[in-house]
């Protein structure tokens, strides 16, 4: 275990609150053969037989778990787990014992883990991660071949492999956690690469990246800054089509597109909640019932009228920052986003952020944006990482191209902080 090495932000923190949010009803849960057969010999009260415990799943060699009617697991006694509180904790099947921590095994042999913020219970006060490395370094191992490894290049045009995307990463995640420059202008100089290595002429400088990539990102930093802190500050008029696009992107972030449930109803009601949603006739709340009560037409407008406490702030840091340091943004079976996309995504994401927890500030009528006001907003956006397809769409990720492009990444962050 000494040798044990995951990429993590040591400093995320959760613990079981043993609350009712019924987190098993959220997503599909997965049990091995033998997982199943060591349930059903439990014999837990009030449980239906083997059929109506689980259910076939796309892999072979697993079962899902059955929900009841109210959408929780079969094994859930209407709040909590039946198998934790009659058997322990060591009894639930793997896939609930790790949740919310969500480990990652990757194509080059790596791992990575993070606190997934789905669960209220992920926050600071918690138990580090930095503490339980021990821990994930078992948790990984049971998991093994369980899951597919997950795998990344830089991006569609640029196909440089995983090694190589690992060097540009070292470069930007040591220039978005410099605590000398300020936070917008980190945000805007990542766009700016970003922007810079999409020409062709650098193709063959992402291709032949090496362990000397990030100090000369650094330097080049340094040497660019006075010019990159005036195209920031030049960049101010937020057009009518950022607005609309950024609004999509917030929209994107609310749904929640469960693939069993896409009739054709469901499809034509949710197109109808978008026009209201945009045209100012219905709020956020249309899409996604834990939203903030505000109007799109509030956004992003909203996210420069409030400031966030200290707290809050070291919130947002805690998700954001986690999702940075495991690169858990690109290369993953859900998104199945390149680097650069990704990046993109998750740049976006401080924006969007800032804007719902402004949103639920402004809502309340608070004076700045609360711990309380983050970690709601953060949990919207910690969901779409974690499962919407709506961020695999082509025009979805055209939308991040065009938002992130300098001068009009620059007007939405005027927009979004102060």
């Amino acid at each position: 275990m000494g040798n044990f090495h995951c990429a993590l932000n040591p400093d995320q923190a959760g613990r079981c609150l043993c609350c009712e949010v019924g987190c098993c009803n959220l997503f599909e849960v997965l049990v091995t053969r033998q997982e199943a057969a060591d349930l059903m010999a439990l014999r837990l009260p009030d449980v239906p037989d083997f059929d109506g415990c689980f259910a076939p799943s796309e892999r072979p060699d697993e079962f899902a778990l059955r929900k009841r009617a109210d959408g929780r697991c079969v094994f859930s006694d209407g709040k909590l787990c039946k198998i934790h509180r009659l058997h322990g904790y060591a009894a639930k099947p793997l896939s609930c014992r790790i949740f919310p921590l969500h480990i990652q095994h990757w194509a080059d042999g790596g791992i990575s883990a993070e606190l997934r913020y789905i669960c209220p219970g992920v926050h600071p006060g918690g138990r580090r991660l930095g503490d339980r490395l021990d821990e994930i370094a078992i948790l990984a191992r049971q998991l093994g071949s369980r899951r597919m490894a997950n795998d990344a290049v830089y991006s569609k045009s640029n196909p440089a492999p995983l090694a190589t995307v690992r060097k540009v990463h070292a470069g930007f995640r040591q220039l978005l956690r410099d605590p000398e420059l300020p936070w917008p202008l980190r945000l805007y100089t990542a766009a700016r690469i970003l922007d810079f290595h999409d020409q062709k002429s650098m193709a063959d400088a992402i291709r032949q990246a090496d362990d000397s990539f990030a100090p000369e990102l650094t330097a080049f930093v340094a040497k660019a800054r006075p010019e990159l802190e005036r195209e920031l500050a030049s960049s101010i008029r937020c057009d009518a089509l950022v607005r609309s696009e950024f609004r999509n992107i917030l929209a994107g972030y609310l749904r929640d597109d469960r693939p069993e449930d896409m009739s054709v109803a469901r499809r034509l009601k949710r197109s109808l909640d978008h026009i209201r949603l945009h045209t100012g006739a219905a709020p956020l709340t249309v899409l996604n019932p834990r939203a903030p009560r505000i109007s799109m037409l509030n956004c992003p407008a909203v996210g420069r009228r409030f400031e966030p406490s200290p707290e809050a702030a070291a919130m947002f840091g805690e998700f954001w920052f986690s999702k940075l340091d495991t690169m858990e943004f690109c290369g993953t079976q859900i998104q199945q986003m390149p680097y650069n996309t990704g990046l993109r995504h998750l740049l976006l994401a401080a924006p969007a952020a800032r804007v719902f927890a402004a949103g639920f500030a402004f809502a309340e009528d608070a004076d700045r944006i609360e711990f309380s006001h983050m970690h709601r907003a953060v949990r919207l956006l910690d969901f779409t990482f974690g499962r919407s397809p709506f961020f695999r769409l082509g025009i979805t990720q055209k939308w991040l191209r065009r938002l992130t492009v300098p001068a009009r990444f620059a007007a939405l962050l005027h927009q979004c902080f102060r």
